[in-house]
């Protein structure tokens, strides 16, 4: 199901991602907050600044500074929100490191998280109001996660999951790839084709997350007997994550015995339709394999962590 990335796209990401590193440490020197900018973001995977690139190279972006400073910002963005939930969650370590809150304590941490997010947003508020307004919609969706329809006449597992995953995660991805298309200054269809793009992308990779996270907890999967199916499980988890309960929504989710194939599912299911939109795309040739493939090396690089 997965295909490895080509050659040429694991080139073009390891240019991109030097590119990338090279301006946030010029943008976090110009920061009073630099230092602990630097660490915060400090070993990241840049998948979403990288996504940015990506589509505004496909579309054949011109200013270059600029789309590079947005990438920054959705970086700040992204890892603002890491130090957060990482309190939230009471998670000691963050990529092979003590979280930031265990490092100057929780109070401090989340002043600093504020104060990365202040920065993203006065970032791109110099790049326009249409850019500002992504980023508030997203950083809204991710913020809230609001869950809406789960009571409809439609089973609600696959549309319930797949629209917390899009709130949580997808969003930032959805807004770096719809502001490289505004950045290019392309069409509103492209803006569309470049925004379900990004969402995706983010959704494909929360799948891997996701499955990552099962298989690290295979002990949880036992206790599923007493669910009859996904269906029950996420309706049980709705009601937990709605009284507040975010852990045990996580643990009646994981506790599907159908999630590994609910996950593959879900996965082809969102490369067949990545495939299609990018055929849709009116992009440069040569962009047109690197954006299909992607997704599958934001996905290989989750697995591998699973290893």
């Amino acid at each position: 199901m997965l295909i490895s990335p080509s050659l040429s796209l694991a080139k073009y990401l390891t240019e991109k991602k030097r590119e990338l590193d090279d301006w946030f440490a010029m943008k976090a020197r110009e920061s009073i907050d630099g230092g602990l900018i630097k660490e915060t973001i400090k070993g990241g995977k840049r998948l979403r600044p990288l996504l940015l690139m990506l589509v505004f190279d496909a579309l054949d972006g011109k200013d270059r500074e600029s789309a590079l400073d947005v990438a920054y910002a959705l970086e700040l963005a992204h890892n603002a929100s890491l130090v957060h939930d990482d309190i939230i969650d009471w998670d000691y370590y963050r990529r092979s490191r003590p979280a930031l809150w265990r490092q100057i304590g929780i109070g401090r941490a989340v002043i600093q998280g504020h104060r990365i997010i202040n920065t993203a947003f006065r970032t791109v508020l110099d790049k326009g109001v249409e850019i500002t307004r992504l980023f508030l919609e997203a950083w809204e969706n991710s913020s809230f996660g609001v869950l809406e329809e789960l009571f409809s006449s439609t089973p609600p597992s696959k549309m319930l999951y797949l629209r917390i995953i899009q709130e949580k995660t997808a969003s930032l991805f959805a807004a770096g790839a719809e502001s490289a298309a505004v950045l290019a200054g392309s069409s509103e269809k492209m803006r569309n084709l470049a925004r379900r793009y990004g969402l995706l992308v983010g959704t494909v990779y929360q799948l891997a997350d996701d499955y990552v996270d099962l298989r690290r907890n295979k002990g949880l999967i036992r206790v599923i007997l007493r669910l009859r199916n996904i269906d029950e499980a996420v309706r049980k988890g709705y009601i937990a994550l709605k009284e507040g309960r975010l852990l045990r929504f996580l643990e009646i989710i994981q506790q599907s015995s159908r999630f590994y194939s609910f996950i593959t599912e879900l996965l082809r299911e969102c490369y067949d339709e990545i495939d299609k939109i990018v055929d849709a795309m009116e992009i440069k040739e040569e962009y047109r394999p690197l954006l299909k493939e992607f997704p599958r090396f934001c996905v290989e690089q989750m697995l591998k962590e699973s290893k």
